[in-house]
């Protein structure tokens, strides 16, 4: 069986589903799982609603933020991004780096002058040569010490110095020293980060759905042509062909003009027709990590104002991150209730744990770090794998990407996306790689 389309999108996630959105049925695409929006999915349990990985959308681009708030409309909520920090020197809200003045006065003292140090001492003319040598020459030692060297160590999951000094930085900003010192004197104050400009999805309190799975669901219904439960198995840029399996059965797919891939890009090239040996072989080194969500259904009093997240710095607290839904969106669970996300990150590369034994750490830590008050208990906990989740960026990495990126290119084979492109990118940022696709394909049109 052969379909034909002018434009082949693979991959039914946020950046596939944005690409096709506008085009009418110039556009199919190919989703593997039987329902669209890839990592960007929300599970209802008991009338508990969690999404599978923490996702906010935070605009920088203003062009972007309108087509989305066109698209959801008032469901699209304001939701500043108030998260804490929890390390060994106190609690502090996010950023770190500017809110100093909260944490034990001996250690504010030495993470500002470790930073003036940063800041005003001497410079090394030479490029920093590891992800942790960059984080010490931005912070200096004390800040490093307490948060981002442990909370990195769990995060990434490997050595530091093993891994590049860029890739995942964008988010990392080093403030002006005017900016940590009012920190200093004013801590846990709001001020402005990457991700000030954030919204979450607040429906009505009879909506079907809620989470931000509202958003892969308001673009997939503007796809006209969307193919569930569709693998792709081999990609021939040469015959400009697909080759999948739907339903049981094989079925070639043509495209006309050009293929999109939002496809983990090891993936699409190991799929791929005509890529030389060294290169698929380079394309073996890359890295990733999965995030393990460990869904906890309480019932009990909510906490008060815990923040939309917490990070712990503790390496022996099994999570980066606790994740509290009904701060996102107070309708997210039952009134006499509320759930809780706890994010693990796990190398690809490495077996996983048993499911129980995650479930157990989980609950466990959540108790020890004082995330369940009296009076609550677990109903129950559910297990979700993002694979992938975070690329890791080795000193290798970039070289390769652009290899492969560059071989698809030149044969018609367009990628968008944070795996798609193999990097560290927002959901804002994704869509607005697709719509820009989108755009080119008709012409330069304003969406």
């Amino acid at each position: 069986m052969t379909v034909e389309a002018e434009l082949l999108v693979l991959g039914g996630g946020i950046a596939g589903l944005a690409a096709a959105a506008e085009l009418g049925a110039r556009a199919l695409v190919l989703e593997r799982d039987d329902r669209p929006g890839g990592l960007v999915r929300t599970d209802c349990l008991q009338g508990y609603w969690f999404d599978h990985v923490l996702h906010l959308l935070h605009f920088g681009d203003a062009a972007v933020q309108a087509r989305v708030q066109r698209l959801l409309g008032d469901v699209l909520a304001p939701c500043p991004p108030v998260a804490w920090i929890e390390c060994e020197a106190g609690t502090v809200r996010y950023p770190f780096q500017l809110n100093l003045g909260g944490l034990e006065h001996g250690a504010a003292v030495q993470s500002l002058t470790d930073f003036a140090r940063a800041c005003f001492g001497p410079q090394s003319p030479e490029p920093p040569g590891d992800y942790q040598e960059l984080l010490l020459r931005m912070f200096g030692e004390t800040i490093c010490r307490l948060f981002l060297l442990p909370y990195n160590r769990k995060m990434w999951r490997r050595p530091l110095d093993s891994l590049a000094p860029h890739g995942f930085v964008w988010n990392v900003a080093r403030p002006r020293f005017e900016e940590a010192l009012e920190g200093m004197l004013h801590p846990n104050a709001a001020r402005p980060a990457y991700n000030t400009n954030a919204f979450y999805p607040r429906p009505p309190p009879d909506a079907p759905l809620r989470g931000m799975e509202v958003l892969s669901r308001a673009l997939a219904g503007r796809v006209e042509r969307l193919h569930l439960e569709t693998t792709v198995e081999a990609i021939d840029p040469g015959a400009r062909t697909v080759t999948a399996r739907r339903g049981g059965e094989r079925v070639r797919y043509r495209y006309t003009r050009e293929c999109l891939c939002t496809l983990p890009l090891p993936a699409a090239m190991r799929m791929c027709a005509g890529v030389p040996a060294a290169l698929a072989g380079a394309v073996e080194t890359l890295r990733h990590n999965l995030v393990l969500s460990v869904f906890l259904a309480v019932r009990g009093p909510r906490p008060d104002s815990p923040g939309l997240w917490r990070y712990y710095a503790d390496e022996s607290v099994p999570f980066t991150r606790l994740v509290f839904m009904h701060e996102l969106d107070p309708l997210s669970a039952p009134p006499e209730g509320w759930g809780l996300i706890a994010e693990i990150t796990h190398p690809a590369e490495c077996p996983l744990p048993p499911r129980d034994e995650l479930l157990a750490a989980a609950h466990a830590g959540a108790r020890r770090v004082g995330a369940l008050p009296a009076g609550c208990e677990v109903v129950f906990a559910q297990l979700r794998v993002a694979d992938p989740a975070y690329v890791v960026f080795t000193p290798g990495t970039a070289e390769v990407v652009k290899e492969c990126r560059d071989f698809l290119d030149a044969r018609g084979v367009r990628t968008v996306g944070r795996y798609g492109r193999w990097e560290y990118s927002s959901m804002a940022q994704v869509m607005g790689d697709a719509f820009a696709w989108a755009d080119g394909v008709r012409g330069g049109e304003a969406g």
